[in-house]
């Protein structure tokens, strides 16, 4: 890593806003700290500034993946290449992971009490949800 302060890109400020997102959904931010940081993210201009945005959460977000490291005569290379992320807690991000099982079993119950039409609209919301699921790759 370096001393002297690296210039943020979109891709880096998109990838503090996906950390955002997912602490958001798992409960560690409030609505109000997830609008607070995120702004504060779209409006960083450097690695520090988005850094300081994650700093109290568990996984950190992916900068400078991807960019040529520069050769100097004052400094080994080892010390310019970013730190490494954190894997995320739990695996992959699951957006509709947490809705089908609730959806299902809500279908169950107006089923056993004799709702069927209920039954058929949470059916048809479920299905719906599940297709949007695999469209996201079968996260």
């Amino acid at each position: 890593m370096t001393d002297r302060p690296i210039r943020a890109s979109d891709k880096e400020r998109e990838s503090v806003v996906d950390v955002l997102r997912d602490a958001y959904t798992e409960g560690r931010l409030t609505l109000e700290e997830f609008d607070e940081r995120t702004s504060a993210a779209y409006a960083s201009k450097t690695w520090a500034d988005l850094r300081e945005l994650t700093v109290d959460l568990p996984v950190e977000p992916v900068l400078g993946v991807g960019l040529p490291q520069r050769q100097s005569h004052a400094q080994p290379a080892t010390q310019m290449i970013p730190s490494a992320p954190r894997q995320r807690q739990g695996g992959h991000y699951r957006p509709l992971g947490r809705l089908l099982p609730v959806i299902f079993v809500w279908i169950m119950i107006a089923a056993a009490a004799g709702s069927p039409d209920t039954a058929a609209a949470l059916s048809v919301v479920f299905i719906c949800l599940l297709a949007c699921r695999v469209g996201y790759g079968g996260r």
